[in-house]
């Protein structure tokens, strides 16, 4: 923080102009589970590490949420038409051409119509998109079906990277920019057409975007290895075994209570190198608490907590498979055979990475090795090793791992410890009848396609880019008992990995000692008793200019707006030119949390209600704030009455500056504010 601080010294008769809108502070809109196409009763068996991200919001607007859309395909020649529509966070009108065979009038029309939450775009049946010479080529996404006209922004190589690494699309080069690269030319440029992400190989051991990337592949990868390059746990014997299978067993817990409220039992499959997966469910029992989730089957049961409560007791016969971004549901009869088959798509989400537990990788996350210990398993002492792996929600899942290998060599994962994430109970996950899959066992992860080959039905289902579903911040959250003790959590990624070494980074401790907040995310606040003022210093890794946002809670929880409906108030560093930021205040309205209310209106009013921060009587103490060398650092003052016992703080970077989703969020607290050292200002 050394280098703020004498940029701090420099800012104290600085002024700032808002020269840009602000690029992020965004949560789409949230979409409830029934919404977001997962029948009645299967949201249970959905236990995976980081699923609220779309359970809470569907998959759908997840996948918008965090700037991603759906895989891509051999490219199609037949074009249906358009849909043109309004993006304010991409620059304004876009078109984009419907291609493949599949689109019917009535499918183009409802695609068009919810393209983009708050937007609906315009069908026209038998129509092209315009090229120009600003036009750099095609994004191919949603399987091949969605083409969207990318312009140069402001080159040809921006636009394939945000289609590649933003989209997860194919990326097309046409015009100017196919001759630049030397790719083939042409209005669609067809399979194997040249360009980022075209005729090239798929990629293989990719995670999900933001948060979900702490456990989840990306959907579009073809699986995972045992040594991906580059992964901190790549050829460690404690991975989980990419094919396998088990009985598996679940018990829920409600907040502070050790009784058993819902418990199932079923078996899994993984093929992880596949980025498949299976989960048979063939019983459950008791009352399961979730906010959002479907309508009860059998009987609701009154739950003060605001949350659904359904007695889930009854005999079930159900399947569900996953198998990149595809997710099918399948009811069985007493017989079993199949009685109902639907699917959705999942966007980027895929499979559970099996190192998930192991890495500090995706964002707003950490991981804590715990080392060995006995615990009790199916009755009897075992010893395991280990991991503790802390979500978005300031949760934790501890994972164990059998520490003796059997007689194949083979560690295997026994427990599980599931918070709810605020908007269901706690579980407690046991794997038991372990055994490798091998080739032959594919076909237990395609019986959807035996069953249409055989002349069944898949009905596919989609979200319905509404608002509706927990409304995060407004139905109190269901409390868990694994909520993060500041007191008890210390990073520390150990992965037994023989190829990976664990980089040493010098801990930050200039001017009384920065503290960690999270991997990359130091902060350091004092107390300035001449001007009665609270000093906040952040410093954060930061490869290329993003926007940082620093909130003000009156409270410990980790909400972006009040509960209630009131406004939130933010200071924000939005990127200017040559790496310099301008830094300012003002207030973050419930209607910014989502992408569905988050209108040009409401954007505008935004931009037009913050203040540079030195017009702000209450920050006149001075502020900067810089990017250097992969640092971005800021400083600013706050004046208060009185020295405030503890402050209650949330940051939050963009993935761009352009408006969206943030990359990494995360809350903190402060107390026991030292001191300042003399002359951080000077007049």
């Amino acid at each position: 923080l050394k280098s703020v601080t004498r940029a701090f010294r420099r800012s104290c008769v600085r002024a700032f102009k808002m020269r840009r809108l602000l690029p992020g502070l965004l949560v789409v809109a949230q979409t409830s589970v029934s919404d977001a196409g997962i029948p009645d009763g299967f949201a249970p068996s959905l236990r995976c590490p980081f699923a609220k991200v779309w359970l809470e919001h569907g998959a759908e607007e997840a996948a918008r949420m965090l700037g991603v859309d759906e895989p891509h395909r051999r490219l199609e020649d037949v074009v249906w038409g358009t849909c043109t529509y309004n993006n304010p966070y991409a620059g304004g009108a876009m078109c984009v051409e419907m291609r493949g065979a599949a689109w019917t009038d009535d499918s183009a029309d409802a695609k068009c119509k919810s393209v983009m939450p708050g937007s609906p775009g315009t069908a026209a049946k038998g129509q092209r998109c315009a090229t120009s010479e600003s036009s750099a080529g095609w994004c191919s996404t949603e399987s091949g079906t969605m083409f969207t006209l990318s312009a140069k922004s402001p080159t040809c190589e921006a636009a394939a990277k945000s289609c590649v690494q933003y989209s997860a699309g194919t990326f097309i080069n046409i015009g100017d920019c196919a001759l630049a690269t030397g790719s083939p030319s042409g209005d669609a440029g067809g399979a194997g057409a040249g360009g980022a992400g075209a005729g090239a190989a798929p990629m293989r051991c990719l995670l999900a975007p933001g948060p979900m990337g702490a456990a989840h592949q990306l959907a579009q990868s073809l699986g995972y290895d045992v040594d991906c390059e580059g992964a901190p746990a790549s050829k460690s014997p404690y991975m989980w075994p990419l094919r396998w299978t088990s009985e598996v067993e679940q018990q829920g817990l409600s907040f502070a209570s050790d009784e058993v409220q819902y418990e199932s039992r079923g078996r899994v499959w993984y093929m992880l190198d596949k980025n498949y997966k299976r989960l048979d469910l063939w019983y459950q029992s008791g009352v399961q608490r979730a906010v959002g989730q479907a309508p009860c089957e059998g009987e609701r049961i009154s739950d003060k907590s605001g949350a659904f409560a359904c007695n889930r007791t009854a005999d079930v016969r159900r399947t569900v498979l996953h198998r990149g971004s595809k997710m099918v549901f399948i009811e069985r009869s007493a017989d079993d055979n199949i009685t109902n088959c639907t699917w959705l798509d999942l966007g980027p989400i895929g499979n559970i990475r099996p190192d998930w537990f192991m890495d500090n990788r995706g964002a707003s996350t950490s991981v804590q090795y715990m080392g060995d210990s006995h615990v009790y398993y199916l009755g009897k002492p075992r010893l395991v090793k280990q991991w503790r792996k802390k979500d978005f929600a300031n949760q934790y899942f501890t994972m164990s791992m059998a520490r003796l290998p059997d007689s194949n060599g083979t560690h295997w994962p026994l427990i599980l410890n599931i918070p709810g994430e605020g908007f269901g109970d706690d579980f407690l996950q046991h794997w038991h009848g372990h055994r490798l899959l091998q080739d032959s066992d594919v076909g237990d992860f395609l019986i959807d396609e035996q069953y249409e080959r055989a002349g069944g039905k898949c009905v596919f289902v989609g979200g319905s880019g509404g608002q509706s579903g927990p409304p995060t911040g407004q139905v109190d959250p269901i409390p868990s008992n694994l909520e993060v003790q500041a007191e008890a959590w210390r990073e520390i990624e150990w992965t037994e990995s023989p190829v990976w070494k664990p980089e040493v980074k010098p801990e930050m401790g200039p001017v009384g000692g920065a503290k960690k907040i999270v991997e990359g995310v130091y902060e350091q606040t004092c107390w300035d008793s001449k001007s009665s003022s609270v000093q906040v210093s952040l410093a954060i890794d930061m490869e290329k200019p993003v926007y940082l946002a620093v909130g003000f809670r009156d409270t410990e929880e980790c909400l972006m707006t009040p509960r209630g409906g009131a406004d939130g108030e933010v200071v924000v560093a939005l990127p200017g030119t040559s790496q310099s930021f301008e830094v300012m205040y003002g207030p973050l309205s419930p209607g910014l949390k989502t992408m569905g209310s988050a209108t040009p209106a409401n954007v505008a009013a935004f931009s037009k209600a913050i203040k540079p921060l030195s017009a702000v009587a209450a920050f006149a103490g001075g502020s900067a704030a810089e990017l250097s060398n992969g640092k971005f650092s800021i400083a600013f003052k706050r004046a208060y009455q009185a020295k405030p016992e503890a402050l209650h703080l949330t940051f939050a970077t963009g993935l761009e500056t352009a408006f969206g989703y943030h990359g990494n969020r995360g809350c903190f607290k402060v107390e026991n504010l030292p001191e300042c050292p003399p002359a951080v200002c000077v007049a």
